[in-house]
């Protein structure tokens, strides 16, 4: 059997890493090419696509065979699965996620270079040409790593029939959950596929599949839960320190909801008065809004504020040179992929998103430098999921987080007691509350007061 040291640089070989693996990377790998289930827990920028990205090759080596096997990733989001495969697809990596309902799947092609009229600035989404891939393609084994939704892969007869076929069972080498912090949040009854994906794990048993469920936030006993709930065996966990020392945490109060415009107002001129002044040098931003309603207010607002200069170049007020953006469920396809596109950019057109579903989920979008709340998440899970999109290449960001208090009432839906303690913290250190919940003592973060937290500021 191949050493677990050679199998890495042929899998690295094979994804054409330019970089060398993180020592929680390696611990993950080693623990699965040692055929236990694993929960990895690490922060947002730690590198968990490239984990389960490595895995049809590395099995591949450890079992001397002449082909790469298929690992399977269930994922929330199409726009994270559309992010990782357009990733996967400049490498040469055979790698497709399925549509929701089972009949065919999607990849990425690249035009040739000489359709290209620019070398880095072009965009992405002049690069990438979506295309499909059929049900028989996927049958025959095609494609090395396959996302899906769970409910593409749990309630679709077409795919249950295809993961239990002959080939599928000799070759899916790993069942990647990721984010799968989506089971607890999501699947009591929003999307109920995620509480059944111990299916998955019963289809392809140890010790032919290994099980990898990643996150980015866990609790001790949320750990242990989703082991429990996964009907994992054999498991190893392993946690990274969630502290994210380049991201200053801020919390600010906003008037009540009895104010019903002016409490947006207050919060809309500052960041339209910035990005009327800087354009195109305005920090980008991802603000989050719970409601559809109050999301497109705040559009609207936007907007009207910048009028003829709401594009860069001003003289060129085409879609794609529109300085700010919308993401919601009900958002067209194309403009969702768009804005995908715009963020897997170091320095995109797009500077300002509003957006009332977790985007940046999984994504390597490296140039966002500012999280806004404009409502608190109703965990303390959220808030750390949705903050840590900012910072992704280490520059310094910025995670502010708005209330009143009607948002922290206990009568709010959802709401934990954690968050609301979080949001009335007005003396100790936030980055501390915040790791002491998630089960960790130290601080990472070493440089001045003012540049830690809103609290610390004040000393």
């Amino acid at each position: 059997m191949t050493s677990f040291e050679d199998c890495v640089v042929f899998a690295s070989k094979a994804l054409d890493l330019d970089f060398s693996l993180k020592d929680k990377q390696l611990e993950t790998l080693r623990a699965l090419y040692n055929g236990h289930d694993c929960v990895s827990v690490m922060p947002t920028g730690c590198g968990k696509s490239v984990i389960f990205q490595c895995l049809p090759w590395l099995f591949q080596c450890k079992r001397g065979l002449q082909y790469p096997l298929i690992t399977l990733v269930v994922s929330p989001l199409t726009s994270l699965m559309q992010d990782q495969v357009m990733t996967l697809c400049e490498k040469g990596i055979k790698a497709c996620f399925l549509n929701c309902e089972g009949t065919h799947g999607s990849t990425y092609k690249l035009r040739g270079e000489e359709e290209n009229d620019s070398d880095d600035d072009q965009d992405k989404t002049d690069v990438h040409v979506s295309c499909s891939t059929s049900l028989i393609d996927l049958q025959r084994g095609a494609y090395n790593i396959i996302y899906a939704h769970p409910e593409t892969l749990l309630n679709n007869k077409n795919i249950s029939s295809m993961l239990r076929s002959k080939l599928y069972k000799q070759r899916v080498c790993a069942v990647v959950i990721d984010e799968v912090h989506m089971m607890s949040e999501w699947g009591m009854s929003f999307r109920k596929a995620f509480k059944k994906l111990s299916e998955l794990v019963c289809i392809f048993p140890l010790p032919d599949t290994v099980h990898l469920a990643m996150t980015t936030t866990a609790t001790p006993t949320a750990i242990k839960e989703l082991v429990d709930d996964l009907q994992f065996t054999d498991t190893t966990t392993i946690t990274v320190n969630p502290d994210r020392p380049n991201i200053k945490l801020e919390i600010q109060t906003r008037l009540p909801n009895i104010r019903k415009y002016e409490k947006l107002d207050e919060l809309l001129h500052p960041l339209a008065q910035e990005l009327r002044d800087l354009l195109s040098c305005f920090p980008l931003t991802i603000v989050y809004i719970n409601q559809l309603e109050a999301l497109g207010y705040c559009y609207q607002y936007i907007e009207d504020f910048l009028g003829e200069f709401s594009y860069f170049p001003v003289h060129d007020p085409i879609p794609e040179n529109r300085l700010f953006a919308q993401f919601h469920k009900d958002y067209t396809s194309k403009m969702k992929a768009h804005i995908v596109c715009q963020l897997r950019k170091e320095n995109p057109t797009l500077r300002l998103i509003f957006a009332t579903v977790p985007l940046g989920m999984g994504l390597n979008a490296p140039g966002i430098s500012r999280v806004i709340h404009f409502q608190p998440p109703t965990t303390l899970e959220k808030y750390l999921q949705e903050i840590g999109r900012a910072g992704h290449n280490g520059q310094q960001a910025t995670a502010i987080l708005y209330y009143n208090m009607s948002d922290i009432a206990p009568n709010r839906k959802g709401l934990s007691e954690e968050i609301r303690k979080f949001c009335l913290n007005k003396c100790t250190c936030l980055r501390k509350h915040l790791l002491q919940y998630f089960g960790f003592s130290n601080v990472l973060y070493c440089g001045s007061p003012e540049n830690c937290c809103s609290n610390c500021q004040k000393k």
